[in-house]
């Protein structure tokens, strides 16, 4: 097949999954499978997808016999198997495109191009922003490309855009973005390039460094955590201080447990414990069903009860198909077995890309794919993990893995 079809379903591939649209993304990861797969798979890839495909099976079974609605169990069912298309198309797409370096190439036009999109909006409405809910209203509350793109800019050797005008462009390519991403606010990307910081400086190791790692990440945690408790915020709180007060309640807003009868009587409160009060509302009604929903979930169409009403994207609800909280998700569709699978999945990369010492290309790889497997993780705990629309960390699994095995002896130039 031509070298054009595969550069234009890996430019298809990036775009549609920073579109946010699970139905957009799905789809283009099944026709960018059909056009690059062949029947060469790493064993270390092909060992993974079994790890998450078997959770997607246990939800299905789990489903068997359960009156659902069939548009909720289709949409379950699409909503498992996404990741592994994407998976499986990042990497074979990536293998079929000679060029080794076009994959960060596109990674960094799109990020660009959605950066300049966003600023653009920031700057046509400067004039309203009064508060940062405002302005991340204008541009979405996060963009994961964009982290990608900052990943491949400061900690690899991957700047290619515009190659003759390097020392020139790229600067300006890099500010652009970063500065996007800045005024994004979204404390999910400041963690997770804070992560890719610590792999590219060799601390996600399972070494001394990783000690290193953990003393650095500490002390830094105290350090921002003893500044922002120190700050005088309320619910009420307005500009910077709005959004100090969002970052001071992280901790009671993941995990925090409650007395539920006080959102009835405190509409504000839910949405200071909102996600916490989600994975309640899910772990009580896995309770209710008994020791097969604690092994093997509800299956694919359940619905987690709220127990009272929200308003989402405009419209209200009493019950939702997924919860951020992606480790609370997992159990809740697929049980203790399918968030084992799942878990060993994450454990799998991680553990597998431990090799520090080797020279050339196959160090850097083993950094990312390292603080890929901590992405993942991270994410599973705030939104969703792998399965939500627009995280990046399954594509750039793929990627990373099929660059590695085809550039293991240098790095590329």
């Amino acid at each position: 097949m031509p070298q054009y079809i595969y550069k234009i379903s890996l430019v298809l591939l990036v775009v549609f999954l920073s579109t946010y649209s699970i139905e957009l993304s799905f789809l283009t990861s099944i026709l960018v499978l059909v056009l690059s797969i062949s029947n060469k798979i790493n064993s270390n890839l092909l060992f993974s997808v079994i790890l998450i495909t078997l959770v997607a099976i246990v939800g299905f079974i789990s489903s068997l016999g359960l009156k659902y609605p069939f548009y909720d169990v289709l949409k379950d069912i699409i909503y498992f198997i996404r990741p592994i298309t994407i998976l499986l198309a990042s990497y074979f797409v990536v293998k079929c495109v000679k060029s080794k370096h076009y994959v960060f190439n596109v990674v960094i036009y799109v990020a660009l191009f959605f950066a300049i999109k966003h600023l653009a909006i920031i700057l046509l409405n400067i004039g309203e922003i009064d508060s940062y809910i405002y302005l991340r209203g204008l541009g979405g509350k996060q963009n994961h490309i964009e982290i990608v793109a900052l990943i491949f800019l400061f900690f690899t050797p991957f700047r290619i855009p515009f190659k003759s005008y390097d020392k020139l462009i790229s600067p300006v390519i890099t500010f652009i973005i970063f500065s996007s991403f800045v005024l994004y606010l979204s404390r999910t990307m400041y963690v997770v390039l804070f992560i890719f910081f610590l792999g590219h400086k060799g601390y996600l190791f399972l070494n001394k460094r990783l000690i290193k790692g953990l003393f650095i990440f500490a002390i830094l945690s105290i350090i921002v955590g003893v500044s922002i408790s120190n700050v005088d915020t309320s619910r009420d709180s307005t500009g910077v201080k709005a959004f100090i007060y969002k970052t001071q309640n992280s901790f009671s807003e993941l995990f925090e447990t409650f007395d539920t009868k006080k959102v009835l009587r405190d509409r504000r409160f839910l949405w200071e414990h909102w996600r916490a009060y989600e994975a309640q509302k899910a772990l009580e009604q896995i309770n209710e069903n008994g020791i097969k929903a604690w092994l093997m979930g509800l299956g694919f169409g359940a619905q987690i009860y709220l127990d009272t009403y929200v308003f989402l994207d405009g419209k209200r609800f009493t019950e939702v198909p997924s919860i951020h909280n992606g480790l609370i998700n997992i159990i809740f569709k697929t049980g203790i077995i399918g968030f084992v699978f799942y878990v060993l999945f994450i454990i799998y990369i991680y553990i597998n890309n431990q090799k520090f010492g080797h020279k050339g290309s196959n160090i850097l790889f083993n950094k990312l794919l390292v603080a890929t497997s901590l992405y993942m993780f991270f994410n599973s705990f705030v939104i969703s993990g792998f399965f939500r629309p627009g995280e990046f960390s399954m594509f750039l699994y793929g990627i990373l893995i099929a660059s590695k095995f085809r550039t293991n002896s240098s790095l590329i130039k």
